[in-house]
Formats: structure tokens, sequence, C-alpha cells
């Protein structure tokens, strides 16, 4: 699935690669769309074994939303070949962070290390007075707090350590 979609956005998931030939552009579509239908099923039935106040389950929840709504949008005309690239170009994205929910949800984890620093550096943020000092304008003054700054460089390092798992785990 993954091979697929990396063939309409490149190694980077970026919009640079070179769009597909007119006549390979609509089997990448079809293609898509089938990933996406097989896939979507699969994620929300693992999604549902979670904890309902899990961030793993609301993530995957959304994202196969998400992806029920690209699907049901209809494909421009082919006589716009960038059109049709673009809305291809979406399927995949959305296909991509589907499996990347589906490998989360199927494994039975119910919130990723980068989910459980956000969260731990938001609630710091809600409830330390130095984070939420004000003016007299209501505008926050961004004084320095030390228990804010390890914070988020531990979401930072677990945000990278996910990263760089996707991509080691991804096949070449």
């Amino acid at each position: 699935m993954r091979e697929t979609a990396r063939r309409l956005l490149g190694p980077d998931s970026g919009p640079d690669a070179l769009p597909p030939a007119d006549a390979e552009l609509g089997t990448l579509i079809a293609q898509l769309r089938g990933h996406l239908e097989l896939l979507m099923p699969e994620v929300e039935q693992a999604a549902g074994r979670l904890p309902t106040n899990s961030p793993a389950r609301h993530g995957a929840l959304t994202c196969a939303g998400e992806a029920r709504r690209k699907i049901r949008v209809p494909e421009p005309s082919r006589a716009r070949l960038s059109g049709s690239v673009m809305y291809a170009r979406r399927l995949a994205r959305v296909l991509v962070t589907l499996c990347e929910h589906y490998e989360i949800v199927s494994a039975g984890v119910a919130e990723t290390p980068e989910q459980t620093a956000f969260v731990r550096l938001g609630d710091h943020c809600l409830t330390c007075p130095t984070c939420r000092a004000m003016d007299e304008e209501g505008a926050n003054l961004g004084l320095p707090c030390e228990i804010h700054d390890r914070l988020y460089d531990e979401y930072r390092e677990a945000r990278a350590r996910g990263r760089r798992r996707r991509a080691v785990e991804a096949p070449a």
C-alpha cells in the first residue's frame, strides 16, 4: 500500500515527485481507493478495541473518517490532469497516514510515546503559573520555565524517534 502511495508522493511524501503518465494515473487512483476501502474497516475495528479515551483510538478513527470523506469526493474530470494528480496525491497521503494508524492501533497501543509527551507538556502549560502569566491586555508574557523547556525537549525527541522508527520500518 505504501509503495503505491510512494509512486505519487516520492520518497519524502512531498508533491515534487513527477506525476505519473495519464494512462497510469487512473490505475493508481483505483488502487489507492481499493487500498483505502480495505484498510478503513480494519483500522476502525482495531481502534474499537482500545479504551474510548485513548488518543491513538481517536486519531485512528478521525483518519478513517477523513479517508472515507476523500473517497466520497468525485474524481476530477480526466480533462484536467493536474486536478486528477492532486486528487490522487490526497488519497496517497491519507493512505500513508492510515497505514501508520493501523500499525499503532493493531499493536494495541493506546497512547504513543509522542502523545504521552505532548499530554504531559499540555498539562504542565495549563497548570503552571509561570507558563500562564499574562500582561494586563491578556497576552502571554512568555516567561522562561525550566520544566516547560524540559517537557518540550522530551516531546521533540519522542516525535523524532517516531519519525526515525517509521523511516526505518518503511520498506524501500
